[in-house]
């Protein structure tokens, strides 16, 4: 993945909860999945992503102790649903804004109807004038000119 142009992120070695849980946890969950990233041939900064986005006391610590960057989305058309592939392709059309981020769930029940929309969704975001970059690509358009 790394290889073809992909960004990896960090997202929890269990997937697990990331709320009432102790630091050492924290700590676990994500620097075993730090190491699995560097592994693979990452290089720069590892965003985070809270799995089912759900983050309480000792997650934003430890990352903010790390200077780590959650990332967040904003697009989430199958998520608790089993929407057919024509109402994702919709629904991403519909709520796609500048800078936007898609979380789709391909592998889970109900995945078939979300990996049926993906090339759709791709051409109908391309004809709007989108264009696909990684969360780093992103983060860099984001930020301000540098004033030095």
């Amino acid at each position: 993945m790394i290889a073809q142009g992909h960004q990896l992120a960090n997202h929890t070695y269990t997937h697990r909860r990331m709320v009432f849980v102790t630091p050492a946890t924290v700590a676990s969950e994500v620097e075993r999945t730090d190491a699995a990233i560097r592994a693979a041939g990452q290089r720069g900064e590892i965003v985070f992503r809270p799995p089912t986005g759900k983050k309480l006391l000792a997650l934003p610590l430890y990352l903010a102790n790390h200077q780590r960057r959650t990332i967040m989305w904003d697009v989430e058309p199958d998520s608790g649903t089993t929407p057919t592939a024509a109402e994702i392709v919709a629904a991403v059309g519909e709520q796609t804004r500048p800078g936007s981020i898609i979380l789709l769930h391909p592998w889970y029940a109900g995945g078939q109807n979300t990996r049926e929309a993906i090339r759709g969704l791709i051409t109908k975001l391309r004809d709007q004038g989108y264009r696909f970059v990684t969360v780093a690509e992103l983060l860099a358009l984001r930020r301000p000119a540098d004033a030095s």
